[in-house]
């Protein structure tokens, strides 16, 4: 989905908007649709698509699995030998836990339940906030945010302190005190440099501050920060092993843990891991900036995890596939999954024709 310009970013440009998903049908003609990660690079989409198509749809076609959590456990354990080969364990996991999603939908559909209640949800409301991309005119993307009904935003800013407070400051203004604010830096600030800094941004009354510096800093790195934030610290999208869960919720440098259905676990490995941020008393708040399944997998995980302080990442740039298929509106600052059974997910294909790419 062409963007009709070049846009900068930390990661790498980028001039297109791309979605990998997937439908799962099981024996009695009940079909589950699921997500891949594959936002960076973009051509990563047709490697992903390649690995479902080669490696893991021959693997599990034809095949009982008692649940999907089974059917989760068995494609790590056949993916293994790949993954160390490879040396891929991104891509893997992402194309796991795209299947998985797909397959705990089929379950809901045939419990004749919402993925959210299913999964021991008590409440089918989900707070969100408005997620601007880089592509996006922050004020007048918010100034329409906010008719829409969204009560919480988050921007996006590379360089110095400076930098941040120049793309905060105006937003701030424009929402009022009353409206979540949240920042996120791609991992793009010199360590040293936001250590020293990052006190500056004090007075923007920031509910968190995302990724400012990478995932894999050293953990005092990352607890001086901390120490040094006025705000708390927020990560996780970029945590791709359980390891690095376990490493996170060790130390105590975020307070916020967003991690990405679509990217890591599923709804197998996603669900225990947020149950565990909230009796941590983390603030679970799942990372989402992909298409219609991806974030009504993330809304039913939040639900499902019954998070006091959860709010949802809700993409609100340009995602033409994404805008058919999530006919949802935000009122008062959230989403309402309701009763439909699996993820409510009710799409004709072939209205997703304009978009496809040649496989």
């Amino acid at each position: 989905m062409p963007l009709g310009r070049s846009i900068g970013t930390p990661i790498t440009p980028i001039s297109s908007v791309v979605n990998l998903l997937l439908v799962v049908q099981d024996d009695d003609g009940i079909e589950g649709w699921g997500e891949v990660w594959c936002n960076f690079p973009r051509f990563g989409i047709h490697h992903r698509a390649r690995l479902l198509s080669e490696v893991f749809a021959p693997a599990l076609v034809g095949r009982s699995f008692a649940s999907p959590g089974d059917a989760w456990l068995r494609m790590q354990a056949l993916s293994d030998p790949l993954r160390l080969q490879s040396g891929e364990n991104g891509p893997i996991a992402a194309v796991i836990a795209g299947i998985d999603i797909a397959l705990w939908d089929i379950a809901a559909k045939k419990a004749g339940a919402p993925l959210w209640r299913m999964l021991g949800g008590r409440s089918p409301r989900v707070p969100v906030y408005a997620s601007l991309g880089r592509a996006d005119e922050p004020g007048p993307t918010v100034e329409r945010c906010l008719r829409e009904g969204f009560r919480a935003f988050k921007l996006r800013s590379a360089g110095s302190v400076g930098d941040h407070l120049a793309a905060v400051r105006p937003i701030r203004r424009l929402v009022g005190n009353d409206c979540e604010l949240m920042l996120d830096l791609n991992a793009s600030w010199d360590a040293q440099a936001a250590i020293a800094t990052v006190g500056e941004l004090a007075g923007e009354r920031l509910s968190w501050l995302e990724e400012p510096i990478p995932v894999d800093a050293p953990p005092e790195t990352w607890g001086r920060l901390a120490d040094a934030a006025p705000m708390p610290l927020a990560g996780g999208e970029n945590m791709v092993t359980r390891a690095m869960f376990d490493a996170a919720l060790a130390t105590r440098a975020l307070g916020v843990l967003q991690p990405d259905i679509t990217k890591w676990g599923g709804f197998s490995g996603t669900l225990p891991l947020a149950r565990r941020i909230v009796a941590d008393g983390r603030r679970f708040c799942p990372h989402m900036f992909s298409g219609a399944p991806g974030v009504l997998a993330s809304a039913h995980l939040l639900a499902a995890s019954n998070s006091p302080q959860g709010i949802l990442e809700l993409p609100v740039g340009h995602n033409p596939a994404r805008d058919v298929m999530l006919a949802r509106r935000v009122t008062g600052g959230a989403l309402m999954l309701g009763e439909s059974p699996g993820l409510g997910l009710d799409t004709d294909i072939a209205t997703l024709a304009p978009f496809r790419l040649p496989s």
